[in-house]
């Protein structure tokens, strides 16, 4: 996975913060205190989101999901994990 070396705020994250959503599949990734925070705002815009008629709307709630979790504190971040140094990076 191509690490952003020049940032180092997003690479080679050695402890996600509890704010943090982590891709990926499993139960230590579900159980992520940041994961299950990202499903309920998912689901807090759930209904919102179906009954929007248009994709611009659809983008703005998704957008607004993103903000919200990225306005927390410490900020979240959407991190994914590089398995050969098993480090996150966002």
């Amino acid at each position: 996975m191509g690490l952003n070396k020049a940032n180092p705020e997003t690479t080679g994250i050695l402890q996600p913060n509890d704010n943090d959503v982590l891709c990926g599949r499993g139960g230590s990734i579900n159980a992520h205190a940041g994961n299950e925070q990202f499903r309920g705002l998912v689901e807090k815009y759930r209904r919102i989101y179906l009954n929007a008629r248009f994709k611009q709307e659809k983008r703005l709630i998704a957008s607004s999901i993103v903000d919200e979790i990225k306005a927390l504190d410490p900020p979240g971040r959407f991190l994914a994990k590089d398995s050969a140094t098993e480090t996150w990076y966002s």
